[in-house]
Order: structure tokens, then sequence, then C-alpha cells
């Protein structure tokens, strides 16, 4: 996951070299791909997780704020945000599926425990 954080945030890096249209289309372009995982986020629940939830709303709220960054044209400050708000719909993603695996865990720990408390009958 960070290596893919690495190279989202190195493309929009370069991508600020590019002519004022061919930026503008690679917003638009990078917005849409912040929509997928904070739609796949929504779709997994994490607004029930609260840690995912937070994740989730910032990933929302710098997507809003990117896209009013390029309304003032500011693309290079767009970019980075969208950068963050994709960064932060991955780690609600992240979240959100780990959440049902680690309460799985917890209740195998458990029946561990319940099992070495019982007496073994001969």
């Amino acid at each position: 996951m960070v290596r893919k954080i690495s190279i989202a945030v190195t493309f929009l890096a370069l991508s600020g070299c590019a002519t004022n249209t061919a930026s503008s289309e690679r917003v638009a372009a990078t917005s849409s791909t912040t929509d997928a995982p904070i739609r796949a986020a929504e779709e997994l629940g994490a607004n029930k997780i609260p840690e995912a939830a937070l994740e989730l709303q910032l990933a929302k709220d710098e997507t809003e704020q990117a896209k009013q960054f390029m309304k003032n044209g500011k693309k290079e400050r767009s970019q980075m945000m969208l950068a963050r708000a994709q960064a932060d719909a991955e780690l609600a993603v992240a979240l959100a599926r780990q959440a049902p695996i680690q309460a799985e865990a917890e209740k195998a720990v458990e029946q561990v425990k319940t099992l070495q408390q019982t007496p073994v009958s001969q």
C-alpha cells in the first residue's frame, strides 16, 4: 500500500510539469480515481468502524478541497490534496477489511482461553 501511495505521489508531482489543459485533465482523472476507493470503503461499511469512518471522511473532505484548489487555479495543491485523499480512502478500505478479520481473531482467542480453562475429562 505504501508503494502505491509513493507511486501516486510521484505521478502527481511529475504531472505538474504538463500544460494547463493536460494538468486539468489529469486532476479530473485523479479525482475519479479517488472516487473508487471512497465507494469501496462505503460498500465495506467503513462508516460503521470508527477508525475507517474517520479516514473516509478525511478522503471526502480532501477531495472537495482539491476541487476548490482547482477552481482557484492552484493545480499543484489540488494534485497534492487528491493524493492525500486517495491515500486516506485506501486506508479506510484497509481498515474496513481488517475489522471483521480482527473480530474473528479475537473470538478465536476467547474460544482458546475458554478451552484452556475447561478441565479435561478422562
